[in-house]
């Protein structure tokens, strides 16, 4: 898992892009503002904003109404270069997150 330094070095004034685990299809796309303010865009259409913050190795987001606007905190496991895997706290597998749309740096 990353460190509270590169948790915040990954999400912090970027955009990242957000695919489901399984299928490696794009979720959405996710702008983490230097403000803690944060805008999903979602790949099938609509946005939702919210907040996000960090506490330990993990950070966590709030949105209006995705997830049901309750906060989730997520861990960052690495799995290439601008790519990681997030987990929710219970250690159910999140969205696969990555700097852009290019997986190809993904290792097994």
């Amino acid at each position: 898992m990353l460190k509270s330094d590169e948790v915040k070095a990954f999400i912090e004034g970027r955009d990242v892009y957000s695919f489901d685990p399984e299928t490696k299809e794009l979720a959405a796309v996710i702008h983490y503002g230097l403000d803690g303010h944060c805008l999903v865009r979602f790949e099938a259409g609509g946005t939702d904003k919210g907040v996000y913050g960090f506490e330990a190795d993990r950070y966590w987001t709030r949105y209006e109404t995705f997830r049901n606007g309750e906060r989730h905190s997520f861990g960052l496991d690495p799995l290439g270069p601008g790519i990681a895997q997030a987990y929710f706290a219970d250690g159910t597998i999140a969205f696969l997150q990555a700097h852009s749309m290019d997986l190809s740096g993904l290792s097994d």
